[in-house]
């Protein structure tokens, strides 16, 4: 059996336990990948499922089963859509990342790509906000300084780098974000020295 604990910072002394009754090593992959991946996500989606409040401590456990047993099956539905929903989120940014990027380099000798750029940029912190990861929210937010900083709005992209290096430097595991912050502002630094 696995079990998983999730305690907001001010845990009351009371409990919840959810007990998962899975009958397939797929659902079991799926729920495993979700809370590994997506942890917060996964803890919210529980805890509204099942009406459980912030203050209660959640325990999770997970029963792999023979499919004779009585699995909850309502929960598997959840699981199966939120996973298959994460895997569509991922490739359409994915997706995104590419065109935008093409759009961007272009950006470099046309203010009109510049302009596409930053519409594909738009979305993708559309699909961000649904993600649920702030550090690839902060990056699509780097792309838009970049966008703009190609479309001679200097002011405005370094304001838009600076609070994101802000938020970096505010927040673990955002290291790749700063690092980004630096190579756009750098690229913005040589829009301003050489021009377009």
């Amino acid at each position: 059996m696995e079990q998983f604990r999730h305690t907001k910072e001010h845990p009351s002394t009371s409990t919840q336990v959810i007990t998962f009754d899975i009958v397939a090593l797929e659902e079991l992959y799926g729920i495993l990948r979700l809370q590994s991946c997506r942890e917060d996500y996964f803890y919210t989606e529980i805890r509204g499922f099942y009406n459980i409040p912030d203050e209660k401590e959640l325990v999770v456990n997970i029963r792999v089963k023979n499919p004779n047993q009585n699995p909850d099956f309502a929960w598997d539905r959840r699981v199966k859509y939120l996973y298959r929903y994460m895997l569509d989120l991922e490739k359409f940014m994915w997706n995104l990342s590419t065109l935008g990027g093409a759009y961007s380099a272009m950006g470099d000798f046309d203010k009109n790509y510049a302009k596409i750029a930053a519409k594909i940029t738009a979305q993708q912190i559309s699909l961000a906000k649904k993600y649920g990861d702030p550090n690839i929210l902060a990056r699509c937010l780097l792309y838009t300084a970049l966008a703009e900083g190609q479309m001679g709005r200097l002011t405005q992209a370094v304001l838009i780098v600076r609070a994101v290096k802000h938020w970096a430097k505010q927040n673990r595991n955002s290291e790749i974000v700063e690092r980004c912050c630096e190579g756009v502002y750098q690229k913005l630094r040589a829009i301003r020295l050489f021009g377009k």
